[in-house]
């Protein structure tokens, strides 16, 4: 079964591999949702001596090629089939008195895009879109029978043919989703615009709807992470050590490689300053670090672990450290976790810091975090990359939930810090609340930060 890329590599990856050779696939949507710049994301993937033929009923050459060429795309080898109305329509409008008005246009419509298939025998066709055959044809059955023979008569000249509809309330397309081999729906839901596959012939694809945009690089598909099947590799699980030997001890040997650890606690109590510590460590011996920032700036996270003792400068020249700042409201939520894992794949990294939930959650707009994360941290997990998730609590003392979020679930290790009253003054403390893999001490430790990194006692 040959595939061809769509020209979006998240696409490609929600279909499998791309589209199947000689099949007609129908995309849906309402105006702007970025119908026509998919078709020139597919025509522009064809190679230069498979010719590649757009059929248009409304937008001019020109706007088109404009339009191309803002998203960056080379639109040289493609041949536009022009059969909008041009400005004569108007001027030298001719009336029928005898014939209707689309048993006399329909004809020459044919015939042009014949000669032009004859002539250029194209492997790709787009066309935007096939609701305008319906204006031409006498009624539904007789425009279902006329879209059938021109799909059937591209396909059997080895095209594969990708074409647009309007739908609306006046003109619904379900007699194209029945005949199309697969349906492309571009529509908007509470998380954004979003990609959803209703129907893929003969293949299997990923289900649901996936984050996508349309703006300056043309429509860009975010597949929604689903977690892998598990890696057993000979080093899964191999025991890291934090960076704090006493923290070590208390884990029964350090954090696991491919676990997920929750360091959850009230803000300012030491959270990403313990996380630095892991960071370093891990670049240290295991190899490459990536640290995603989401409220805290580079400029300071780098400053206090400097003042601290925790050596992440050197690691960073080598670039076994990477810290990046993040905006959530930049990104969607699929959206980063795609450059999460590609980023992980590229540099190979061992260890993922998310400092922190709260952070990861403005991605989300109102969709809840349980499952985003989940489906993110997993995936990581399984390929054996070790992730720490920094999650703040609003409880300063007593016994405070490990996480108000519902996620403490989805870690192999919880280290719990917290503070408790000692006459005036509050204490830190930090207690190991779980530990999947290994036996661990349960009780709390009095610890403090500074002068030097994290100090634990037994005291």
């Amino acid at each position: 079964m040959q595939r061809l890329s769509t020209g979006i590599p998240g696409l490609d990856q929600v279909l499998h591999g791309g589209v199947i050779a000689e099949s007609a696939y129908l995309v849906r949507g309402g105006p702007g949702r970025g119908k026509t710049t998919l078709g020139l994301h597919f025509l522009y993937a064809g190679a230069p001596d498979d010719h590649s033929l757009f059929i248009g009923f409304q937008e001019s050459d020109r706007q088109l090629q404009h339009n191309a060429r803002a998203i960056g795309l080379d639109v040289s080898h493609i041949t536009f089939l022009n059969l909008s109305p041009d400005e004569h329509f108007f001027t030298q409008q001719e009336h029928y008195d005898v014939f209707a008005a689309s048993d006399v246009e329909q004809a020459p419509l044919s015939e042009s895009i014949v000669e032009a298939v004859e002539r250029l025998q194209p492997k790709r066709v787009f066309v935007d879109s096939l609701t305008q055959l319906r204006f031409l044809t006498a009624d539904v059955f007789q425009y279902r029978k006329e879209v059938l023979s021109f799909l059937q008569y591209l396909k059997a000249r080895n095209a594969t043919v990708v074409f647009s509809s309007e739908h609306s309330d006046n003109t619904p397309d379900d007699d194209l989703q029945f005949l199309a081999d697969g349906v492309l729906s571009l529509t908007e839901d509470e998380m954004g615009s979003v990609l959803c596959v209703d129907k893929f012939r003969g293949s299997s694809f990923m289900h649901g709807c996936h984050q996508m945009r349309n703006g300056a690089a043309g429509v860009e598909v975010f597949p929604r992470p689903v977690p892998p099947v598990e890696e057993l590799t000979e080093n899964r699980f191999k025991a890291i050590p934090t960076g704090i030997e006493r923290l070590d001890t208390l884990l029964g040997g350090g954090l696991e490689s491919g676990t997920i650890t929750m360091l959850t606690g009230p803000s300012g109590i030491g959270k990403s300053t313990l996380a630095s510590c892991i960071a370093s460590e891990t670049a240290r011996i295991e190899g490459h670090a990536c640290v995603y920032l989401f409220e805290e700036e580079v400029s300071s996270f780098r400053h206090r672990a400097n003042n601290l003792g925790i050596d992440l400068e050197g690691p960073r020249d080598q670039e076994a450290v990477t810290i990046e700042q993040v905006e959530p409201m930049r990104y969607l939520a699929d959206e980063f976790a795609s450059k999460v894992y590609r980023d992980v794949m590229m540099r190979q990294t061992r260890l993922v810091v998310f400092d922190s939930t709260a952070g990861f959650q403005l991605t989300l707009m109102d969709e809840s975090i349980k499952s985003r994360l989940h489906a993110l941290a997993k995936s990581l997990a399984r390929i054996n990359v070790s992730v720490l998730l920094v999650n703040e609590t609003a409880m300063l003392t007593g016994n405070p939930s490990l996480s108000e979020k519902g996620i403490s679930y989805l870690a192999d290790n919880i280290i719990s810090l917290s503070y408790r009253e000692e006459g005036d003054n509050l204490v830190s403390q930090l207690t190991v609340a779980k530990k999947r893999l290994s036996d661990f001490d349960r009780r709390p430790h009095r610890f403090q930060v500074g002068p030097k990194a994290v100090v634990i006692r037994d005291d």
